[in-house]
Protein backbone atom coordinates (compact mmCIF):
# COMPACT_ATOMS: atom_id res chain seq x y z
CA UNK A 1 0.00 0.00 0.00
CA UNK A 2 1.42 3.56 -1.11
CA UNK A 3 2.36 5.63 2.30
CA UNK A 4 0.36 9.29 2.30
CA UNK A 5 2.81 12.16 0.71
CA UNK A 6 2.78 14.98 4.07
CA UNK A 7 4.36 18.15 3.10
CA UNK A 8 4.69 19.35 6.71
CA UNK A 9 3.12 19.03 10.40
CA UNK A 10 -0.12 20.76 9.89
CA UNK A 11 -0.61 18.63 6.26
CA UNK A 12 0.24 15.39 8.24
CA UNK A 13 -2.68 16.89 11.20
CA UNK A 14 -4.92 17.56 8.59
CA UNK A 15 -5.23 14.55 6.10
CA UNK A 16 -4.79 12.31 9.55
CA UNK A 17 -7.53 13.86 12.19
CA UNK A 18 -9.44 16.40 9.70
CA UNK A 19 -12.51 15.27 7.54
CA UNK A 20 -14.20 18.40 6.23
CA UNK A 21 -17.58 18.05 4.82
CA UNK A 22 -18.00 18.94 1.00
CA UNK A 23 -19.57 22.50 2.41
CA UNK A 24 -17.00 23.49 4.87
CA UNK A 25 -14.53 22.47 1.83
CA UNK A 26 -16.76 25.07 -0.03
CA UNK A 27 -16.80 27.69 2.13
CA UNK A 28 -13.23 27.44 2.87
CA UNK A 29 -12.28 27.68 -0.64
CA UNK A 30 -14.74 30.24 -1.31
CA UNK A 31 -12.73 32.60 1.26
CA UNK A 32 -9.58 31.58 -0.44
CA UNK A 33 -10.52 32.60 -3.84
CA UNK A 34 -11.52 36.00 -2.59
CA UNK A 35 -8.75 36.33 -0.51
CA UNK A 36 -10.36 36.24 2.98
CA UNK A 37 -8.71 32.97 4.32
CA UNK A 38 -6.38 34.70 6.24
CA UNK A 39 -9.67 35.67 8.72
CA UNK A 40 -10.94 32.25 8.44
CA UNK A 41 -10.62 29.46 10.91
CA UNK A 42 -8.62 26.75 10.08
CA UNK A 43 -9.56 23.09 9.44
CA UNK A 44 -7.51 21.86 12.72
CA UNK A 45 -8.98 24.50 14.52
CA UNK A 46 -12.36 23.56 13.48
CA UNK A 47 -12.31 20.18 14.19
CA UNK A 48 -10.61 21.26 18.01
CA UNK A 49 -13.63 23.44 18.11
CA UNK A 50 -15.90 20.61 17.98
CA UNK A 51 -14.58 18.19 19.29
CA UNK A 52 -14.56 20.40 22.84
CA UNK A 53 -18.57 21.14 22.09
CA UNK A 54 -19.04 17.50 21.93
CA UNK A 55 -16.80 16.98 25.02
CA UNK A 56 -18.76 18.67 27.28
CA UNK A 57 -22.12 17.72 25.58
CA UNK A 58 -23.03 21.13 24.00
CA UNK A 59 -26.86 21.28 23.10
CA UNK A 60 -26.94 25.37 22.63
CA UNK A 61 -23.75 27.37 21.07
CA UNK A 62 -23.21 31.48 20.43
CA UNK A 63 -20.66 32.28 17.98
CA UNK A 64 -20.48 35.99 17.43
CA UNK A 65 -18.74 36.74 14.00
CA UNK A 66 -19.73 34.27 11.31
CA UNK A 67 -17.82 35.41 8.42
CA UNK A 68 -18.98 33.02 5.50
CA UNK A 69 -19.84 30.18 8.07
CA UNK A 70 -16.82 27.93 8.71
CA UNK A 71 -16.13 27.90 12.10
CA UNK A 72 -20.45 27.78 12.92
CA UNK A 73 -20.24 24.81 10.29
CA UNK A 74 -17.47 23.09 12.62
CA UNK A 75 -19.12 23.96 15.81
CA UNK A 76 -22.74 22.51 14.46
CA UNK A 77 -21.05 19.42 14.04
CA UNK A 78 -20.06 19.08 17.61
CA UNK A 79 -24.12 19.31 18.38
CA UNK A 80 -26.78 16.48 18.86
CA UNK A 81 -29.51 16.44 16.59
CA UNK A 82 -31.60 18.44 19.01
CA UNK A 83 -28.80 21.18 19.55
CA UNK A 84 -28.61 24.64 18.44
CA UNK A 85 -26.04 27.21 17.37
CA UNK A 86 -26.83 31.08 16.67
CA UNK A 87 -24.56 32.75 15.13
CA UNK A 88 -23.99 36.60 15.10
CA UNK A 89 -22.83 39.00 11.69
CA UNK A 90 -23.31 42.59 11.52
CA UNK A 91 -21.26 42.85 8.21
CA UNK A 92 -24.73 43.01 5.77
CA UNK A 93 -22.22 41.45 3.13
CA UNK A 94 -20.99 38.96 4.88
CA UNK A 95 -24.11 37.77 6.62
CA UNK A 96 -25.51 37.53 2.90
CA UNK A 97 -22.18 35.18 1.85
CA UNK A 98 -23.31 32.89 5.16
CA UNK A 99 -26.57 32.68 4.93
CA UNK A 100 -26.26 31.41 0.95
CA UNK A 101 -23.71 28.63 2.21
CA UNK A 102 -25.98 27.79 5.77
CA UNK A 103 -29.27 28.06 4.26
CA UNK A 104 -29.96 24.38 4.40
CA UNK A 105 -28.72 23.73 8.01
CA UNK A 106 -31.24 23.08 10.31
CA UNK A 107 -29.40 23.64 13.60
CA UNK A 108 -27.73 27.00 12.80
CA UNK A 109 -29.54 29.96 13.05
CA UNK A 110 -27.71 33.41 11.21
CA UNK A 111 -28.85 36.28 13.19
CA UNK A 112 -28.01 39.74 11.10
CA UNK A 113 -27.77 42.83 12.76
CA UNK A 114 -25.08 44.20 16.05
CA UNK A 115 -23.96 41.87 18.21
CA UNK A 116 -24.63 43.76 21.64
CA UNK A 117 -28.45 43.51 20.47
CA UNK A 118 -28.86 40.41 19.06
CA UNK A 119 -27.28 38.48 22.46
CA UNK A 120 -29.83 40.50 24.35
CA UNK A 121 -32.64 39.45 22.38
CA UNK A 122 -30.93 35.52 22.77
CA UNK A 123 -31.26 35.41 26.40
CA UNK A 124 -34.53 33.64 26.69
CA UNK A 125 -32.48 30.91 25.07
CA UNK A 126 -29.97 30.42 27.85
CA UNK A 127 -28.06 29.47 29.80
CA UNK A 128 -25.74 28.35 26.80
CA UNK A 129 -23.32 25.79 27.08
CA UNK A 130 -20.70 27.43 24.66
CA UNK A 131 -19.84 30.61 23.36
CA UNK A 132 -16.92 31.42 20.49
CA UNK A 133 -15.37 34.71 20.24
CA UNK A 134 -14.62 35.76 16.73
CA UNK A 135 -15.25 40.01 16.20
CA UNK A 136 -14.57 43.04 16.33
CA UNK A 137 -11.12 43.13 18.97
CA UNK A 138 -12.63 46.16 21.04
CA UNK A 139 -15.57 44.15 22.12
CA UNK A 140 -14.01 41.21 23.44
CA UNK A 141 -14.82 42.42 26.94
CA UNK A 142 -17.97 42.76 26.89
CA UNK A 143 -18.62 39.75 25.02
CA UNK A 144 -17.09 37.63 28.17
CA UNK A 145 -19.43 39.98 30.48
CA UNK A 146 -22.21 38.65 28.65
CA UNK A 147 -20.78 35.30 28.35
CA UNK A 148 -20.16 35.40 32.42
CA UNK A 149 -23.54 35.95 32.73
CA UNK A 150 -25.49 33.36 30.35
CA UNK A 151 -23.09 30.41 30.05
CA UNK A 152 -23.95 27.87 32.34
CA UNK A 153 -21.42 26.28 35.19
CA UNK A 154 -18.69 23.87 33.11
CA UNK A 155 -19.64 25.60 29.85
CA UNK A 156 -16.60 27.13 27.65
CA UNK A 157 -16.06 30.87 26.46
CA UNK A 158 -13.40 30.53 23.66
CA UNK A 159 -11.84 33.31 22.20
CA UNK A 160 -10.06 33.74 18.67
CA UNK A 161 -7.10 35.60 17.40
CA UNK A 162 -6.40 35.99 20.85
CA UNK A 163 -2.88 36.79 20.46
CA UNK A 164 -4.21 40.04 18.46
CA UNK A 165 -1.44 39.66 15.63
CA UNK A 166 1.04 39.68 18.61
CA UNK A 167 0.54 42.60 20.02
CA UNK A 168 -0.46 40.91 23.45
CA UNK A 169 3.04 39.56 24.34
CA UNK A 170 5.50 42.48 22.80
CA UNK A 171 6.01 45.64 24.48
CA UNK A 172 6.41 47.79 21.17
CA UNK A 173 3.65 48.84 19.38
CA UNK A 174 2.12 47.03 16.75
CA UNK A 175 1.63 49.46 13.48
CA UNK A 176 -1.80 47.49 12.52
CA UNK A 177 -2.72 47.62 16.30
CA UNK A 178 -4.70 50.14 18.59
CA UNK A 179 -4.09 50.20 21.94
CA UNK A 180 -6.87 50.54 23.03
CA UNK A 181 -7.58 46.83 21.66
CA UNK A 182 -3.83 45.53 22.62
CA UNK A 183 -5.89 46.74 26.29
CA UNK A 184 -8.51 44.77 25.81
CA UNK A 185 -7.30 41.87 24.59
CA UNK A 186 -4.72 41.65 27.13
CA UNK A 187 -7.49 42.21 29.93
CA UNK A 188 -9.24 39.63 28.36
CA UNK A 189 -6.68 36.45 28.36
CA UNK A 190 -5.93 38.18 31.96
CA UNK A 191 -9.55 37.75 32.79
CA UNK A 192 -9.61 33.83 31.72
CA UNK A 193 -6.89 33.09 33.16
CA UNK A 194 -7.61 33.65 36.58
CA UNK A 195 -8.05 29.96 38.11
CA UNK A 196 -10.48 30.85 40.92
CA UNK A 197 -12.41 31.32 38.22
CA UNK A 198 -11.95 29.58 35.05
CA UNK A 199 -9.65 26.51 34.03
CA UNK A 200 -8.25 27.87 30.78
CA UNK A 201 -5.26 27.44 28.63
CA UNK A 202 -4.27 29.37 25.18
CA UNK A 203 -3.03 27.48 22.51
CA UNK A 204 -0.26 29.25 20.14
CA UNK A 205 -2.45 28.76 16.97
CA UNK A 206 -1.71 30.70 13.90
CA UNK A 207 -3.99 33.85 15.85
CA UNK A 208 -4.04 32.45 19.48
CA UNK A 209 -6.81 30.49 20.69
CA UNK A 210 -8.05 31.10 24.45
CA UNK A 211 -9.97 28.25 25.84
CA UNK A 212 -11.87 28.53 29.59
CA UNK A 213 -14.32 26.34 31.41
CA UNK A 214 -16.81 28.74 33.54
CA UNK A 215 -16.27 27.39 37.11
CA UNK A 216 -18.70 30.06 38.62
Amino acid sequence: MTQPVFTDRLDYIRQLFVAETPLMQQVRQAAAAENQDNISLHPEEGQLLSLLARLIGAEKIIEIGTFYGYAALWLASGLPPTGQLWTLEKDPVRAARARMFLQNENQITLVEGDAHASLARLEPHGPFDLIFIDADKLNYGTYLDWAEQHVRPGGLIIGDNTFLFDAVWKDEPIARVRETARHTMRAFNQRLADPTRYKSIMLPTAEGLTIAQKLF
